[in-house]
């Protein structure tokens, strides 16, 4: 598979996933449009505050932000002893 080129994502949405629990948290949501970051309000609006897994992460995303599910893309990062940080690019 290639590799989209991820400054070009409309939105890059950060995640957390807290060691022992199954789900999935939005910890922040930047508008590369805009240049700005979501408030929590508008996070909570678009339905996008937490996810029980990958496949519901790449599809809640997809569908309640209007992305094209084909160029989405995802990476987990830093791991530590609280959990796991990921990234996730929303592209149109």
């Amino acid at each position: 598979m290639r590799i989209k080129i991820l400054h070009k994502a409309k939105l890059v949405v950060r995640v957390f996933s807290p060691k022992g629990e199954n789900r999935i948290y939005a910890e922040s949501v930047f508008d590369n449009r805009t240049q700005q970051y979501w408030t929590p309000a508008q996070i909570a609006e678009r339905g996008i505050e937490w996810f029980l897994n990958l496949a519901d992460l790449k599809e809640t995303l997809n569908w309640n932000l209007n992305g094209d599910e084909a160029k989405y893309q995802f990476q987990w990062g830093q791991s530590a002893p609280r959990g796991s940080e990921g990234v996730a690019y929303v592209f149109d």
